[in-house]
Protein backbone atom coordinates (compact mmCIF):
# COMPACT_ATOMS: atom_id res chain seq x y z
CA UNK A 1 0.00 0.00 0.00
CA UNK A 2 2.87 2.38 0.80
CA UNK A 3 4.33 1.90 -2.67
CA UNK A 4 0.96 2.72 -4.24
CA UNK A 5 0.68 5.90 -2.13
CA UNK A 6 4.18 6.95 -3.17
CA UNK A 7 3.29 6.36 -6.82
CA UNK A 8 0.19 8.51 -6.45
CA UNK A 9 2.15 11.30 -4.77
CA UNK A 10 4.90 11.29 -7.41
CA UNK A 11 2.43 11.25 -10.30
CA UNK A 12 0.35 14.04 -8.74
CA UNK A 13 3.45 16.21 -8.23
CA UNK A 14 4.74 15.54 -11.75
CA UNK A 15 1.43 16.53 -13.33
CA UNK A 16 1.45 19.84 -11.44
CA UNK A 17 4.26 21.19 -13.61
CA UNK A 18 1.74 22.80 -15.97
CA UNK A 19 0.91 25.25 -13.19
CA UNK A 20 4.54 26.35 -12.80
CA UNK A 21 5.48 27.25 -16.36
CA UNK A 22 6.05 23.66 -17.50
CA UNK A 23 9.23 22.81 -15.60
CA UNK A 24 9.52 19.36 -17.24
CA UNK A 25 8.49 17.37 -14.18
CA UNK A 26 6.08 15.46 -16.41
CA UNK A 27 8.79 14.14 -18.74
CA UNK A 28 9.34 10.37 -18.39
CA UNK A 29 13.01 10.79 -17.45
CA UNK A 30 12.19 13.04 -14.49
CA UNK A 31 9.06 11.13 -13.46
CA UNK A 32 10.81 7.75 -13.52
CA UNK A 33 13.80 9.12 -11.61
CA UNK A 34 11.55 10.54 -8.89
CA UNK A 35 9.67 7.24 -8.71
CA UNK A 36 12.95 5.36 -8.40
CA UNK A 37 14.02 7.75 -5.64
CA UNK A 38 10.76 7.16 -3.79
CA UNK A 39 11.16 3.37 -4.02
CA UNK A 40 14.85 3.42 -3.10
CA UNK A 41 16.29 2.49 -6.50
CA UNK A 42 17.37 5.71 -8.21
CA UNK A 43 19.68 3.94 -10.67
CA UNK A 44 16.90 1.75 -12.02
CA UNK A 45 14.60 4.77 -12.18
CA UNK A 46 17.11 6.71 -14.29
CA UNK A 47 17.66 3.75 -16.63
CA UNK A 48 13.94 3.18 -17.14
CA UNK A 49 13.35 6.92 -17.47
CA UNK A 50 16.00 7.19 -20.16
CA UNK A 51 14.40 4.40 -22.18
CA UNK A 52 10.89 5.84 -21.82
CA UNK A 53 12.10 9.37 -22.62
CA UNK A 54 13.37 8.16 -25.98
CA UNK A 55 10.01 6.51 -26.65
CA UNK A 56 8.05 9.68 -25.86
CA UNK A 57 10.64 12.15 -27.20
CA UNK A 58 8.49 13.03 -30.21
CA UNK A 59 5.22 13.05 -28.28
CA UNK A 60 3.97 16.60 -27.76
CA UNK A 61 0.44 17.99 -27.48
CA UNK A 62 -0.19 20.13 -30.57
CA UNK A 63 -3.34 22.24 -30.64
CA UNK A 64 -6.32 20.19 -29.53
CA UNK A 65 -4.51 16.90 -30.08
CA UNK A 66 -3.72 14.97 -26.90
CA UNK A 67 -0.50 12.99 -26.82
CA UNK A 68 0.10 9.90 -24.65
CA UNK A 69 0.96 10.71 -21.04
CA UNK A 70 4.67 10.10 -20.58
CA UNK A 71 4.55 10.98 -16.87
CA UNK A 72 1.95 8.32 -16.10
CA UNK A 73 3.88 5.76 -18.14
CA UNK A 74 7.09 6.73 -16.34
CA UNK A 75 5.73 6.64 -12.80
CA UNK A 76 3.50 3.56 -13.05
CA UNK A 77 5.81 1.63 -15.38
CA UNK A 78 8.82 2.32 -13.16
CA UNK A 79 6.89 1.34 -10.05
CA UNK A 80 5.89 -2.00 -11.56
CA UNK A 81 9.38 -2.64 -12.93
CA UNK A 82 11.09 -1.99 -9.59
CA UNK A 83 8.48 -3.87 -7.56
CA UNK A 84 8.75 -6.95 -9.78
CA UNK A 85 12.53 -6.70 -10.41
CA UNK A 86 12.01 -6.96 -14.18
CA UNK A 87 13.89 -3.84 -15.34
CA UNK A 88 13.06 -1.67 -18.36
CA UNK A 89 11.46 -4.52 -20.34
CA UNK A 90 8.20 -4.48 -18.36
CA UNK A 91 8.14 -0.67 -18.19
CA UNK A 92 8.45 -0.34 -21.96
CA UNK A 93 5.80 -3.00 -22.54
CA UNK A 94 3.38 -1.10 -20.29
CA UNK A 95 4.38 2.37 -21.53
CA UNK A 96 2.02 2.61 -24.51
CA UNK A 97 -1.23 1.39 -22.85
CA UNK A 98 -0.57 3.41 -19.69
CA UNK A 99 0.33 6.46 -21.78
CA UNK A 100 -2.89 6.20 -23.79
CA UNK A 101 -4.95 5.81 -20.62
CA UNK A 102 -3.19 8.83 -19.13
CA UNK A 103 -3.98 10.84 -22.28
CA UNK A 104 -7.66 10.05 -21.84
CA UNK A 105 -7.46 11.07 -18.18
CA UNK A 106 -5.84 14.37 -19.25
CA UNK A 107 -9.00 15.20 -21.21
CA UNK A 108 -11.12 14.40 -18.15
CA UNK A 109 -8.97 16.68 -15.98
CA UNK A 110 -9.26 19.54 -18.47
CA UNK A 111 -13.04 19.17 -18.66
CA UNK A 112 -13.20 19.09 -14.86
CA UNK A 113 -11.03 22.20 -14.55
CA UNK A 114 -13.13 24.09 -17.09
CA UNK A 115 -15.83 24.37 -14.42
CA UNK A 116 -13.41 26.23 -12.16
CA UNK A 117 -12.24 28.35 -15.09
CA UNK A 118 -15.79 29.59 -15.62
CA UNK A 119 -16.12 30.39 -11.91
CA UNK A 120 -12.79 32.24 -11.99
CA UNK A 121 -13.91 34.27 -15.00
CA UNK A 122 -17.06 35.33 -13.20
CA UNK A 123 -15.07 36.47 -10.16
CA UNK A 124 -12.60 38.39 -12.32
CA UNK A 125 -15.45 40.25 -14.01
CA UNK A 126 -16.45 41.42 -10.54
CA UNK A 127 -12.82 42.42 -9.81
CA UNK A 128 -12.63 39.88 -6.98
CA UNK A 129 -9.00 38.84 -7.37
CA UNK A 130 -8.68 36.98 -4.06
CA UNK A 131 -11.78 34.92 -4.76
CA UNK A 132 -10.48 34.04 -8.23
CA UNK A 133 -7.11 33.05 -6.74
CA UNK A 134 -8.79 30.78 -4.19
CA UNK A 135 -10.80 29.08 -6.92
CA UNK A 136 -7.63 28.57 -8.96
CA UNK A 137 -5.61 27.11 -6.08
CA UNK A 138 -8.33 25.09 -4.39
CA UNK A 139 -10.09 24.09 -7.58
CA UNK A 140 -7.55 23.56 -10.33
CA UNK A 141 -4.50 22.70 -8.24
CA UNK A 142 -6.12 20.36 -5.76
CA UNK A 143 -8.41 18.72 -8.32
CA UNK A 144 -5.54 18.03 -10.74
CA UNK A 145 -3.29 16.67 -8.01
CA UNK A 146 -6.13 14.64 -6.50
CA UNK A 147 -7.22 13.02 -9.76
CA UNK A 148 -3.70 11.95 -10.71
CA UNK A 149 -2.93 10.86 -7.15
CA UNK A 150 -5.94 8.54 -7.20
CA UNK A 151 -4.99 7.29 -10.68
CA UNK A 152 -1.44 6.42 -9.64
CA UNK A 153 -2.53 4.90 -6.34
CA UNK A 154 -5.24 2.68 -7.83
CA UNK A 155 -3.10 1.63 -10.79
CA UNK A 156 -0.22 0.44 -8.62
CA UNK A 157 -2.29 -0.88 -5.70
CA UNK A 158 -4.74 -2.88 -7.80
CA UNK A 159 -2.16 -4.01 -10.32
CA UNK A 160 0.91 -4.84 -8.26
CA UNK A 161 -0.16 -8.30 -7.20
CA UNK A 162 -1.63 -9.12 -10.59
CA UNK A 163 1.48 -7.88 -12.37
CA UNK A 164 3.79 -9.88 -10.11
CA UNK A 165 1.87 -13.12 -10.67
CA UNK A 166 1.54 -12.37 -14.37
CA UNK A 167 5.27 -11.75 -14.79
CA UNK A 168 6.13 -15.00 -13.03
CA UNK A 169 3.89 -16.92 -15.41
CA UNK A 170 5.38 -15.39 -18.58
CA UNK A 171 7.66 -17.81 -20.50
CA UNK A 172 11.27 -16.83 -21.06
CA UNK A 173 10.73 -16.60 -24.83
CA UNK A 174 7.99 -14.03 -24.33
CA UNK A 175 10.23 -11.99 -22.04
CA UNK A 176 12.91 -12.05 -24.72
CA UNK A 177 10.34 -10.89 -27.25
CA UNK A 178 9.37 -7.99 -24.99
CA UNK A 179 13.03 -7.09 -24.70
CA UNK A 180 13.33 -7.00 -28.49
CA UNK A 181 10.21 -4.85 -28.73
CA UNK A 182 11.63 -2.53 -26.09
CA UNK A 183 14.68 -2.01 -28.27
CA UNK A 184 12.44 -1.03 -31.20
CA UNK A 185 10.29 1.49 -29.32
CA UNK A 186 13.08 4.10 -28.96
CA UNK A 187 13.53 3.99 -32.74
CA UNK A 188 9.84 4.81 -33.11
CA UNK A 189 10.27 7.76 -30.77
CA UNK A 190 13.18 9.10 -32.80
CA UNK A 191 11.19 8.56 -36.01
CA UNK A 192 8.33 10.68 -34.62
CA UNK A 193 10.77 13.45 -33.74
CA UNK A 194 12.55 13.20 -37.09
CA UNK A 195 9.25 13.47 -38.94
CA UNK A 196 8.70 16.92 -37.40
CA UNK A 197 12.15 18.38 -38.13
CA UNK A 198 13.29 16.66 -41.34
CA UNK A 199 13.70 18.76 -44.50
CA UNK A 200 15.65 18.63 -47.77
CA UNK A 201 18.33 20.83 -46.24
CA UNK A 202 18.71 18.72 -43.09
CA UNK A 203 18.34 15.23 -44.58
CA UNK A 204 22.03 14.93 -45.71
CA UNK A 205 23.19 15.44 -42.13
CA UNK A 206 20.86 12.68 -40.98
CA UNK A 207 22.38 10.21 -43.45
CA UNK A 208 25.90 11.35 -42.54
CA UNK A 209 25.18 10.59 -38.89
CA UNK A 210 23.65 7.24 -39.83
CA UNK A 211 26.72 6.23 -41.84
CA UNK A 212 29.08 7.32 -39.06
CA UNK A 213 27.19 5.18 -36.56
CA UNK A 214 26.47 2.18 -38.80
CA UNK A 215 29.72 1.80 -40.72
CA UNK A 216 32.40 3.61 -38.71
CA UNK A 217 30.92 2.50 -35.36
CA UNK A 218 31.46 5.94 -33.81
CA UNK A 219 29.89 6.46 -30.38
CA UNK A 220 27.06 8.93 -29.83
CA UNK A 221 29.31 11.48 -28.11
CA UNK A 222 31.72 11.54 -31.07
CA UNK A 223 28.89 12.04 -33.56
CA UNK A 224 27.42 14.80 -31.38
CA UNK A 225 30.76 16.62 -31.21
CA UNK A 226 31.12 16.29 -34.98
CA UNK A 227 27.63 17.78 -35.40
CA UNK A 228 28.66 20.72 -33.20
CA UNK A 229 31.69 21.26 -35.43
CA UNK A 230 29.42 21.28 -38.49
CA UNK A 231 27.25 23.94 -36.87
CA UNK A 232 30.27 26.11 -36.02
CA UNK A 233 31.66 25.79 -39.54
CA UNK A 234 28.31 26.67 -41.10
CA UNK A 235 27.64 29.68 -38.88
CA UNK A 236 31.11 31.21 -38.62
CA UNK A 237 31.47 32.38 -42.27
CA UNK A 238 28.03 33.96 -42.06
CA UNK A 239 29.01 35.91 -38.95
CA UNK A 240 32.36 36.95 -40.45
CA UNK A 241 30.75 38.19 -43.65
CA UNK A 242 28.10 40.18 -41.81
CA UNK A 243 30.52 42.31 -39.78
CA UNK A 244 32.47 43.89 -42.69
CA UNK A 245 29.25 44.58 -44.58
CA UNK A 246 27.87 46.52 -41.62
CA UNK A 247 31.10 48.48 -41.30
CA UNK A 248 31.06 49.37 -45.01
CA UNK A 249 27.48 50.64 -44.75
CA UNK A 250 28.46 52.84 -41.81
CA UNK A 251 31.43 54.17 -43.81
CA UNK A 252 29.19 55.03 -46.75
CA UNK A 253 26.76 56.82 -44.45
CA UNK A 254 29.62 58.98 -43.11
CA UNK A 255 30.38 60.24 -46.61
Amino acid sequence: MLQAILAGLVLGICKMDMFFGYCYLSRPLVASTLMGLALGDVTQGIIIGGVLEVIFIGSFPVGAAVSPDGAAAGVIGTAFAIMTNTGPELATALAVPIGLLGGFLFIVVKLFNSVFATAMSNQLKKSKMKAASRIYVIGCWISTFGIYFIFGLLAVYSGSGAVQSFVKSIPVDVINGLSAAANLLPAIGFAMLLKMIISKKMSPFFFIGFMLAAYLKLPTIAITLLAVMFVIIMLTPHNLNTAPATGQEDLDDDF
